[in-house]
């Protein structure tokens, strides 16, 4: 059977450091084309843009996008508009109209489409879910909480109008959670703290609750030197669930239980691969809308200016 031809739109940290060996390490995916304004990426034909990959000529099949959220919205309608399946780096869209534009765009065209929430693909959350598919849930604390200038050294759209701030490694935590609770979470309130020469908030802390009013809080911050954490604690009658490590770690009463051995990339485009055989589409809303109703009802605080 022919590999699927693979397109990247943007080359930079995220597409050099995950998608590009989750693809190579797929024989169903072939990478053929990069479209990139930066440093080139070797063994494929590269492009300036995505309208000169598309107007190459050169047979493309898929494309992924790997480019910031802002300007993103109108690349991948080209894509759409030309017929090739698609997957989107979260967030998706530098809004939740504009995200959910592409989904029905997507519908239209009858392409596949993946808006890839990565963090869903870690090891331990599939385990996690099918146990707390039959525990009765009482409450959830989130905690993610790490150093940007680590994880993101130099990359000022962060902090832009669009850019989420602290949302950009929170959605992640927002993905798993919508993933592993059975029911929708409501953002009931949230602080959000803004440094002084920023757009975009470095800290936030949002309650939320579900239909059954399930508490679930979470508490992000983007400038945390030391003893970085991403963990989900989920409560139950039953015992106890803990994610750590980014939904890598699991364990059930403080024992550790085992997970997948697949990584969270290498898991995405296993399932890209599967929705482009069902011609089918995965394209949940859910993480960006308790983005946006944050932004929405939260209060804002300001605090000191942030220097990368």
């Amino acid at each position: 059977m022919r590999p699927i031809r693979l397109g990247l739109v943007g080359y930079g940290k995220i597409a050099q450091d995950q998608h590009v060996p989750a693809i190579h390490a797929n024989p169903a995916f072939e990478l053929v084309a990069v479209a990139t304004q930066g440093q080139p990426c070797a063994g494929v034909e590269n492009f300036k843009s995505l309208s000169a990959l598309l107007a190459s000529g050169l047979q493309v099949d898929a494309l992924a996008f790997c480019t910031p959220p802002q300007g993103r919205f109108a690349l991948v309608q080209e894509a759409l508009a030309a017929g090739k399946h698609v997957l989107v780096e979260k967030p998706p869209c530098a809004t939740l109209g504009e995200a959910m534009a592409l989904a029905s765009q997507a519908e239209q065209q009858g392409v596949s489409a993946l808006f890839a929430w990565h963090s869903r693909y870690a090891p331990g959350i599939e385990a996690a879910r099918d146990w707390l598919a039959t525990r009765t849930l009482q409450r959830v604390q989130i905690d993610w909480k790490e150093d940007v200038r680590k994880w993101h050294p130099g990359q000022a759209w962060i902090w832009q109008p669009g850019g989420l701030g602290v949302f950009d490694p929170g959605i992640n935590a927002l993905s798993i959670a919508t993933h592993l609770l059975p029911l929708p979470l409501f953002v009931e309130s949230a602080e959000l703290r803004v440094p002084g020469n920023c757009q975009s908030p470095i800290a936030a802390s949002i309650n939320m609750a579900d239909a059954r009013q399930l508490e679930v809080r979470a508490e992000f911050d983007f400038d945390h030197g030391h003893d970085e954490l991403w963990s989900i604690e989920i409560r139950c009658a039953e015992g106890t669930l803990r994610l750590d490590n980014g939904g890598a770690l699991l364990s059930i009463d403080g024992v550790r239980q085992p997970v997948s051995e697949e990584g969270e990339y290498a898991a995405v485009y296993r399932h890209f691969q599967q929705l482009i055989c069902a011609n089918a589409r995965d394209l949940d809303l859910q993480p960006l809308r308790l983005v946006a109703d944050s932004f929405f009802v939260g209060s804002r605080t300001v605090v000191a200016d942030f220097h990368d």
